[in-house]
């Protein structure tokens, strides 16, 4: 290269630029195929939650200056109702409000498709203005290469492509979040504001998503002394501490200012923006300890200039190293354990059993139940990788366990990633929450730029010089694409229910599913002669909504006795709770067999597992009298 001319050197800098932009767009391009046709025709549960009430009601109250009454949600998912929102310049859902259980028209029933439609493509339409930001961050951050493999494989993840097609918010958070940290991290490579400001602002975006998200001001914190450690050259402490906490204090403030300006209930009522950012209840159990850590760098960095900081630093400096292999040692042991206990039979712990009850309470915490819950976190990550980043992201941490990553950038990525994903299990289960796989949707982009640094380095490590070429990078960027997006034509249409095809097929992946196969159900029994004055019972309210005859959710045994259904909607994930609910009932329909004995009228398999299904049974079939 160094003998090369400069307008080589443009020429090979262009045709890279050109290359990735091309494959950007050919990514986004396949992203679409499959999800614009998705968007009518997917019935969601909650989304009724965001289209009739929450969504109207937020624009409602701008609309009237009523600004306390857009506090509409504890999440509190005012993105989401900015986005969504966009949907009301098209239809007014309030006129359809009470459809979802009661006979539709066909044109009433168009209408809930194009409210559907409205509402979830500006979400969608973000979904895909985010990719060439992941990769812009990304390159600044880390490196093009580890950009490029990212963003296509972010592009072409279907799980996050199905919760992108919902009206949630996690829907945004997997989008806000991680680019805020890595908005920070470009800050750090570069040291220009605009990223640091970009910081903030994203970390605004994802508190106003969802208050989960008070658990980047941890990560920040920590965040300057994992670079600190990794940094070749050390700057002096004093400078170095008075610069971090200046440049955290500046983000936690931008954060709670666009917090504040796009949240109009906090102007009538301030306190919601100490309640919505720091004092949260979502940060309840961290505050203490955190604000007693800012202190007390506060304290050092003015009084003692630094000197206990340094010390601790300059000692941990010595071990970068051992720490970059303890955090990757700690997350690859856990991941092999998921793995093995999973592929096993669940022969330590039953995580599909642990995923069903994802919200504990503090009486039931123990060790063991705690590793079995981290271990079921760590159960929906991994298997809901595609296996080439499952044993690319594995790569990684092994090379980084072994001191192969050269790299300082990558270095500080991968100990930033894991550190991060290892915080966020700690936390769901200080509140007692299981990591489902929508709970950690944020985790898995930062899990795909590891397994990109996997696939970089191992690359680097094989020393593959004579296929570098850009035709040969070409070739293979290419194939990568084909690959990931056969896994996209695998899943369709159930995207968000899809699993790692590592995972055995008796098992289910995402047992608290957002009504995947409701659609197709509802579409089955509206084909039926006279759908019109037929009643269902189902234990989805999403089927309601695209059955254009009577439905019924409620376990109310009168009703089911008054309004005998003519068919049964039955559905894996809601098994457990339908059970129950109507054991100890005096009905004339034994619920445990109809799932799992009673012959059914039509089936939809959700992943290709037929342990994971939504049935349509004839009542006749499985009604005593």
């Amino acid at each position: 290269m160094k003998h090369a001319s400069l307008g080589t050197v443009l020429g090979w800098i262009r045709s890279r630029n050109t290359l990735h932009l091309s494959l950007m767009l050919l990514v986004m391009g396949i992203n679409m195929s499959f999800g614009f046709p998705r968007i009518a025709s997917y019935s969601a549960v909650d989304e009724p939650y965001w289209t009739f009430e929450r969504t109207p009601d937020f624009w409602r109250a701008i609309i009237q200056e009523k600004w306390k009454n857009t506090d509409i949600n504890d999440k509190p998912g005012i993105t989401v109702a900015l986005l969504s929102g966009a949907g009301l310049l098209t239809i007014d859902p309030m006129e359809y409000k009470s459809l979802r259980e009661e006979p539709k028209t066909p044109e009433e029933l168009e209408a809930m498709h194009t409210i559907n439609t409205a509402f979830r493509l500006p979400i969608y339409l973000l979904t895909l203005l985010s990719l060439p930001i992941f990769y812009i961050l990304i390159r600044k951050s880390i490196g093009a290469t580890v950009a490029i493999l990212s963003t296509i494989s972010i592009g072409l993840s279907p799980i996050i492509l199905g919760i992108s097609l919902i009206i949630n918010p996690d829907s945004l958070l997997w989008i806000f979040l991680p680019l805020a940290i890595l908005a920070r991290l470009a800050y750090r490579k570069s040291g220009e504001w605009k990223y640091l400001l970009l910081a903030g602002m994203l970390t605004g975006l994802s508190l106003l998503t969802k208050y989960v998200a008070n658990i980047l001001f941890v990560f920040f914190l920590v965040l300057p002394f994992l670079e600190y450690i990794f940094d070749s050259e050390k700057p002096r402490i004093t400078p170095f501490l008075k610069q971090m906490l200046r440049d955290f204090s500046i983000l936690v403030a931008i954060s709670i200012i666009t917090f504040a300006a796009l949240f109009p209930a906090t102007w009538v009522k301030p306190e919601m923006i100490l309640e919505g950012t720091v004092l949260s209840a979502a940060f309840k159990s961290t505050w203490p300890l955190f604000a007693g850590v800012f202190a007390f760098l506060v304290i050092d960095t003015f009084v003692a200039s630094g000197k206990i900081t340094g010390t601790i630093l300059s000692f941990f400096s010595r071990f970068k190293k051992i720490i970059l292999a303890t955090f990757s040692g700690m997350f690859l042991t856990i991941s092999v354990f998921a793995l093995m206990n999973t592929w096993f039979g669940m022969r330590w712990f039953d995580f599909e059993e642990i995923i069903m009850s994802p919200k504990n309470s503090p009486e039931s915490a123990t060790i063991m139940k705690s590793i079995g819950h981290i271990g079921a976190d760590f159960y929906s990550l991994l298997f809901g990788l595609h296996p080439i980043l499952l044993v690319s992201l594995i790569a990684a941490l092994t090379l980084a366990m072994f001191g192969k990553i050269k790299s300082a950038e990558k270095s500080v990525a991968i100990a930033s990633f894991v550190f991060f994903i290892l915080l966020y299990y700690a936390g769901s289960e200080a509140n007692y929450v299981i990591a489902t796989v929508r709970y950690q949707i944020v985790l898995f982009p930062l899990a795909i730029i590891v397994a990109a640094i996997g696939i970089a380095t191992l690359f680097e490590c094989l020393n593959i010089r004579r296929y570098s070429s850009i035709q040969h990078r070409s070739i293979a960027l290419v194939l990568f694409i084909a690959i990931l997006a056969g896994s996209l034509f695998i899943a369709r249409p159930h995207f968000l229910a899809s699993a790692s095809s590592l995972l055995p097929k008796t098992y289910v992946l995402n047992y608290k599913d957002m009504g995947d196969g409701s659609y197709e159900a509802a579409e089955y029994l509206n084909a039926i002669p006279d759908a019109h004055s037929l009643r269902i019972w189902s234990d989805k309210g999403a089927v309601c909504a695209a059955f254009v005859g009577d439905c019924s959710v409620s376990f109310n045994e009168k009703r089911l006795l008054a309004e005998k259904p003519d068919y049964l909607v039955l559905s894996t994930g809601r098994k457990r709770k339908t059970v129950n609910m109507w054991l100890s009932r005096d009905i004339p329909i034994n619920f445990k067999d109809a799932y799992e004995s009673a012959p059914a009228d039509f089936v939809e398999i959700i992943d290709n597992r037929p342990d994971n299904f939504v049935k349509v049974i004839d009542v006749k079939k499985v009604w005593r009298e």
